[in-house]
């Protein structure tokens, strides 16, 4: 007789072994009883056994008082980590390093401090002046004008460019606090710009919602040029100049500052808020007056040539200040932009300075481009700045001839007017911030044309220009006072001309000292004077202020750009030093090594005890699944260890920028031509939406290239990776979860046939009341079955019309959205599984081997296996920005699940056919499971399409959950939902809507769906074991196979014992399944 194996072929059961059961499982019982081993004695046990352990005392005797040990051992213990804890904070507050402010070293702007001058002045040759400011003056708005500063040499306060020396200021405050703070400038510099701001909230009414009137300057500049005195000795009464209806440029100048400065101050938040609204105040009045300001301009010192630029500048400052979108709305009309000047082509354009605030603004809104994202509507008029902002970036360029150079190298953008250096100066540092901030969006650099240059171009370009002026000039001379050897030495400053000891001159009587050869008695410390003529020549002459005077405006533009150049390599090594591990804490190190330590300790001992819970509950196939699950993690720790390790190798691989220059994500802007001129510049930027805040890409621009990938992108597909991979075992958990749920409820439909006795029980002798149950039972089995069948081929093989194929595959398909399986289909199935498999046993728990089935395949579904990796690839490579090949590929789980769905459901129809022809035919009416119902004859098909539905379904989830993962970045979101990366919203929404179809039909349909009709191949699972049983089973069949077909009585009873007694419950059953 013979019965088959269900995994390797044919099994051969000898004819003489086939004795009562009774016998067999009574020799077997001798035989287990002879070969275990004689009892021990006591002597022998007593080697084995370890010694007797003394009993631990309860108590702790402490000589006058017993104390319980327990409660003995907490209190030590917590006295122990008390003392602990407080030595070790003793320590570090005893250890821990104290700041100490040093004093600020003397500056221009210190020098130029009107009023009462702070305790900690260190311009010993300045003093207290000008205490009656505005206080003269009855009626008035203003109360005080004390503060402030003075222009260049003088001593008026001309309100118009000291507001943009104080937002020049703030910007570099605003970007590079580091830098400052690595000087110890950083709280000095503060200061300066409180001071100015303070003033400028007294020009006006701050605390008013609305305004007519403002201060426009104090003193007059005519007295002032022609009286040669000392600041501290003008005792006369100074002339206030208010301004009514012709100062839009100064109002919204002026908010700028305020607003600027209000986020250099932000972590005082009163202060704050108070320059916030005097900005609102003084922009909603630049605003009003604007249609006035170009008819009653009378003024001649600082006269704005346009105001559009200032309220262009003033707005992009007050929007960062409030984010308030009324702000942006208002600067990036197109009008606006066409007003203040963004698409003329006049010969000063790009030339920044006091009167022309545009490249300033455009590089302010490009940077609100770079970093922030805000997409439409402003998407096009910001990308106008950006692009304008590189052709102002390409003219100062000496590849170009937009603007001429000196033999020395000096940029003529003045048109060699006098006083070059101001508007070099301030060029040098928007140049260099532009460079940082395609440095800290990752982009190598920028298009002039069809040729593509490097952020290192636009630096070399600001340290020339600042090499310069520091002395690398056909004169060899530095025009910062008191720097190098040479520098001016007669510098068109009152007070720095005129010795402090000297007694209070007359407005005449400080001529002489204004004309004299001698040196400045008083040294203006880091004042940069006017600069050279167009012919780099340079007279060191006090009356001749186009040579040697200082202005707030161009060393506004100077702190700015040395502060942007300054310490690159100092503070690279600093940020290194810093964020090293040698520059940490100990106590941070511990903590944070504690904390990981015991959050991974934790997540290891619940997966060990997830374990031990699923094995003492025999769920093996759990059991592995969580093996499974534990691999992957091992694999994800892996990846991540590659991607930790090698990503500074990875950083420098360097390659041609046209490799990529194309298959981004989003898409670049369009090329957009701008003439000049004396050349045509067209300008491409690549703009990609990545933060970086690796090293510099200098390591590739040096060789003309630009890297492969930038860390903060590595980074970012390290979580991707992870993301996915989390996502993916949470998904398919949950499928397997809710698909398990859904296939318990057929549990009550097995219970019909749970208590049915085989033929082989009812047949034992003894058993009287057997023949009787077993009749009742049966008969009441064929009266369900017969029902069942009925339904079943009624509603499968009813009728021409649902053999037509067409309306059988429709069906299907229809079928599997309103009831996957009905009991009729589980009872008709499970029959025929039953007739093919094990007839001889009607009450085989079908519903358990089928649970059984579906957790083994659950190891297989939660893996992700060498070719789904594969699909991931393929899917970064294919999401190019314009194809939207996300979501044409959101389609596909969808797709594939409705027809594997329709496919299983049309199986269960085909076999109702089957038998209905088998029936004309003749033949015997019985479902025959067949492989060849499936595609391509092979069941585990099915297996494989459902787990990569579930992965493909899983990446389209998490690509959405990992777009919204928190980042540090200047935004809160690692893109954002409206970000170009995302697509649009009207192909995200479809996308997360079929996501969520495609998990809940897998689980509450094609998942059930799977585990009946998959049962119907040809032969039946392994599953129908436990995984100790199949692995005996198979050595078992190998020892068969190996001593051929005539293996002997004695050599089976020898290989008896040694299979387990679940082996021996299990494979009888399977015999009696197997027998006819």
């Amino acid at each position: 007789m013979y019965g088959r194996h269900p995994l390797t072929g044919p099994l051969e059961i000898n004819a003489a072994d086939s004795i009562t059961d009774d016998d067999r499982s009574r020799k077997m019982q001798e035989l287990d009883r002879a070969t275990l081993p004689p009892p021990l004695d006591a002597t022998r046990r007593s080697w084995l056994l370890e010694p007797p352990q003394p009993k631990k005392k309860k108590y702790v005797d402490l000589g006058c008082v017993l104390v319980s040990r327990k409660i003995f051992l907490w209190t030590l213990g917590t006295v122990l980590v008390t003392t602990l804890l407080a030595g070790s904070i003793t320590m570090i507050v005893r250890h821990m390093p104290h700041h100490k402010q040093t004093e600020p070293k003397p500056d221009n702007y210190t020098v130029a401090l009107p009023g009462k001058l702070p305790e900690h002045n260190n311009v010993t040759w300045r003093g207290d002046s000008c205490l009656q400011d505005g206080k003269d003056q009855t009626g008035g708005f203003h109360k005080d004008l004390v503060g402030g500063y003075y222009d260049a040499g003088d001593a008026t306060k001309f309100n118009f460019p000291m507001s943009y020396a104080m937002t020049m200021l703030s910007w570099s405050v605003i970007e590079y606090s580091a830098k400052y703070k690595a000087a110890g400038e950083l709280d000095h510099v503060k200061e300066l710009i409180k001071w100015g701001a303070d003033y400028f909230l007294k020009t006006f009414n701050s605390s008013a919602d609305t305004i007519d009137v403002m201060v426009e300057q104090v003193g007059s500049g005519h007295d002032d040029h022609y009286c040669w005195m000392r600041p501290e000795d003008i005792d006369t009464e100074r002339i206030v100049t208010p301004c009514y209806d012709s100062c839009s440029h100064l109002g919204a100048e002026m908010a700028a500052a305020l607003a600027s400065a209000s986020i250099v101050f932000k972590d005082n938040r009163v202060y704050s808020q108070k320059l916030v609204h005097g900005a609102k105040t003084l922009y909603k009045y630049a605003d009003f007056v604007k249609d006035k300001n170009s008819k009653n301009q009378s003024r001649e010192f600082y006269k704005s040539s346009l105001f559009w630029d200032e309220l262009l500048w003033g707005g992009a400052w007050l929007y960062y200040a409030t984010g308030n979108v009324t702000y942006l709305d208002h600067v990036t009309s197109h009008d606006m932009a066409r007003k203040a000047g963004a698409f003329w082509n006049s010969p000063d354009y790009g030339v920044s300075s006091w009167d022309n605030k545009l490249p300033g603004a455009q590089l302010l809104l490009t940077r609100l481009r770079l970093f922030m994202s805000p997409g439409c509507p402003y998407e096009d008029i910001l990308s106008t700045f950006h692009n304008q902002t590189g052709v102002v970036m390409c003219s100062y360029l000496p590849y170009f001839t937009r603007f001429n150079r000196t033999k020395g190298d000096l940029i003529q953008l003045n048109h060699g007017e006098p006083q070059p250096l101001q508007y070099a100066a301030t060029a040098a540092f928007l140049a260099a911030l532009y460079s940082d901030y395609l440095d800290a969006a990752d982009t190598p650099g920028w298009y002039c044309g069809p040729n593509f240059y490097s952020t290192q171009v636009l630096r070399d370009f600001a340290r020339s220009q600042i090499d310069y002026i520091l002395g690398k000039n056909p004169q060899n001379m530095s025009y910062v006072v008191d720097f190098g050897q040479r520098y001016p030495r007669h510098v068109h400053h009152k007070g720095a001309s005129i010795p402090k000891s000297v007694k209070k001159e007359s407005c005449k009587g400080g001529w002489k000292w204004r004309d004299s050869k001698r040196d400045n008695p008083n040294i203006i410390v880091g004042a940069m004077v006017a600069g050279p003529d167009k012919h780099d020549g340079f007279h060191d002459l006090r009356s001749n202020y186009n040579y040697t005077e200082p202005t707030l405006a161009g060393n506004g533009g100077l702190v700015a750009a040395l502060v942007a150049l300054s310490g690159e390599e100092t503070c690279r090594k600093m940020a290194e030093e810093e964020n090293s591990l040698e520059y940490t804490p100990t106590w941070v190190v511990a903590f944070i090594c504690f904390i990981i330590v015991l959050l991974s300790l934790l997540a290891e001992r619940g997966l060990h005890h997830l374990g031990k819970y699923l094995k003492r509950k025999k769920q093996d196939a759990l059991f592995e699944a969580l093996q499974k699950l534990k691999e992957e993690l091992m694999l994800l720790g892996f990846i991540s260890l590659m991607l930790t390790v090698s990503q500074t190798a990875i950083r420098h691989i360097c390659v041609p920028p046209a490799l990529v220059s194309n298959m981004f994500p989003c898409k670049k802007p369009l090329e957009e031509e701008h003439h000049a001129p004396e050349s045509s510049h067209s300008l491409i930027f690549n703009t990609r939406h990545l933060l970086s805040t690796g090293a510099s890409p200098d390591h590739c621009t040096n060789k003309g290239k630009v890297p492969l990938i930038s860390v903060e992108a590595l980074h970012h597909l390290h979580i991707f990776i992870f993301v996915l991979a989390v996502v993916h075992v949470i998904f398919c958990a949950s499928t397997m979860v809710l698909g398990g749920a859904r296939i318990q409820q057929w549990k009550r439909w097995e219970d019909n046939f749970k208590k049915i006795p085989s033929q082989k029980d009812a047949s034992k002798p003894g058993h009287a009341h057997a023949h009787h149950a077993h009749a009742h039972a049966h008969a009441h089995a064929l009266h369900e079955l017969f029902n069942a069948n009925h339904e079943f081929f009624k509603m499968h093989a009813g009728g021409f019309w649902r053999r037509s194929v067409v309306i059988s595959w429709l069906r299907s398909f229809c079928k599997q959205f309103y009831g996957s399986v009905t009991k009729s289909e589980y009872i008709a199935l499970r029959h025929g599984f039953i007739m093919t498999h094990c007839p001889t046993n009607p009450s085989f728990n079908f519903h358990k081997y089928m649970l059984r089935t579906v957790e083994m395949d659950f190891k297989k579904v939660v893996t992700i296996s060498w070719y789904l990796w594969l699909f991931v690839v393929v899917f970064l490579l294919l999401n190019v920005g314009g194809w939207n090949t996300y979501f044409w590929l959101s389609f596909l789980p969808l797709i594939l699940l409705l027809m594997v769905g329709a496919k299983l459901e049309n199986i269960i129809s085909s076999l109702a056919v089957d038998v209905c022809e088998k029936r004309n035919r003749g033949e015997q009416a019985v479902i025959t499971p067949s492989d060849e119902l499936f595609w391509f004859h092979r069941p585990e098909i099915v297996l494989q399409l459902v787990h990569f539905i579930l992965f493909q379904n899983s990446f389209e989830i998490a690509f959405f959950f990992w777009i919204l993962m928190i980042s540090p970045s200047y935004h809160q979101f690692t893109y954002g939902i409206h970000s170009c990366i995302m697509e649009k919203l009207g192909f995200l929404i479809p996308r997360l809507v079929m996501g969520v179809l495609v998990q809940v039909l897998c689980s509450y349909s094609t998942l059930p769906l799977y585990a009946l009709v998959t049962q119907m191949g040809s032969k039946f699972k392994k599953g129908i074991f436990d995984d100790l049983v199949h692995s005996t089973l198979k050595v078992w069949l190998s020892d068969t196979r190996s001593k051929g077909e005539s293996t002997s009585e004695a050599r089976r009873m020898e290989i008896v014992p040694t299979i387990p007694e679940s082996f021996n419950v299990q494979i009888n059953e399977v015999m009696e399944c197997d027998n006819p």
